[in-house]
């Protein structure tokens, strides 16, 4: 009775699917006559059909276009942390109203519906972003699966977390209840996963490349971040040298005091920070952090490429992500640096240069 006639199919998991769309050109209807006595939140909102040439994934795709402040109360998070860097480093895209608006007509959210709420199972950054900068603008989501509302809270979350759809560690990536996730798209109700921020970084920079289509890029970042974290103290002796090792450790110090001093320790978002100000130390602070922290896990990444097959299996990886390898791949002909810093000797630290003399001081090497 609750789905529709045409565009689902129903599941052994309480679900329907919604098959693909037939439609070839791009439409847009108003469906306020079909969501009569529908919730509030649904209200004066339209269908819009897209051109399957136009989609990343090459599939044609129906969208449902609302107002953010319309339907933000039934728009729920699947997940537990977000790199609040790489959320930052979005919020350029919604610098002013006209900017904004087109970056969000380029991100359409998928979402799973249950009880009358939308389960968002992609793009939290990016709708963490905009309703940090607060603009109230079109939206577009698509509705990719209906749970029944009887079937009960833990076996739709057990659902969830099977099909990829939920994310629920904390920051040692021991299980948390789903009780855990935020009610809303609020930055400071979630966790701050660097090592979350740092995989969307080595994307941007084009050291990691993720699939086109949506199974490939559900938490693509949120597994490299495990990785990266996995070997953090190098347990695995995957790292090329432990240089480079003790190096990433100190600037993820480095971006973690930045992070506490600037942004969670101080209360900074609860009293509503300037969105330019979070702009421009994203700019002008973080990303240059993150540009070198790149530079040092690109050598780290390659390693974890070249290996066999049957050694590529990551510890622990199966348990959380359902999967016992990373996604993608590691591009390697972007970085020049990459064959030296296989070889890569850190200049000894507290290295002094030449005094005004000429004469040179002997070094000391610190303690790690």
């Amino acid at each position: 009775g609750r789905a529709r006639a045409v565009g689902r199919e129903r599941g052994r998991d309480g679900g329907r699917r919604r098959r693909a769309a037939t439609t070839r050109r791009a439409s847009v209807v108003d469906s306020d006559a079909e969501r009569a006595g529908k919730d509030k939140a649904t209200k004066g909102s339209k269908m819009v059909t897209s051109v399957a040439e136009e989609e990343e994934d090459g599939l044609e795709h129906v969208y449902e276009k609302s107002r953010w402040f319309e339907i933000r109360d039934v728009v729920r998070p699947t997940q537990v942390a977000l790199g609040w860097d790489w959320t930052f480093y979005k919020l350029a895209n919604f610098k002013d109203a006209d900017s904004a608006k087109a970056y969000m007509a380029r991100k359409p959210i998928p979402y799973v519906k249950y009880r009358g709420l939308r389960y968002v199972v992609d793009h939290h950054h990016t709708l963490a972003a905009l309703n940090l900068a607060g603009w109230d603008i079109d939206v577009y989501m698509e509705e990719i699966f209906e749970y029944d509302d009887d079937i009960g809270d833990d076996r739709f979350w057990g659902n969830m977390e099977g099909k990829g759809w939920s994310f629920c560690w904390d920051s040692d990536y021991s299980r948390l209840s789903h009780e855990s996730i935020p009610k809303s798209f609020e930055l400071q109700a979630f966790r701050n996963d660097i090592f979350r921020s740092l995989g969307g970084f080595c994307r941007k920079a084009k050291l990691l490349k993720r699939g086109k289509m949506l199974e490939e890029k559900l938490f693509f970042e949120f597994q490299w971040g495990y990785f990266f974290w996995l070997h953090r103290n190098d347990a695995y002796a995957l790292w090329p040298s432990s240089q480079l090792q003790r190096g990433f450790d100190r600037l993820l110090a480095m971006i973690e005091q930045t992070d506490d001093s600037e942004y969670i320790g101080e209360g900074h978002l609860e009293a509503s920070r300037d969105v330019a100000d979070m702009i421009f130390l994203s700019d002008k602070v973080l990303q240059p952090l993150y540009e070198v922290l790149v530079e040092y896990v690109a050598p780290l990444a390659y390693a974890y490429a070249t290996l066999p097959d049957d050694a590529r299996v990551v510890h622990g990886l199966r348990k959380r992500f359902g999967r016992e390898t990373l996604p993608g791949s590691v591009i390697t002909g972007q970085f020049d640096f990459l064959t030296e810093r296989q070889n890569f000797t850190m200049p000894e630290d507290g290295k002094k240069d030449k005094s005004k003399d000429g004469k040179s001081s002997s070094s000391s090497k610190k303690k790690d």
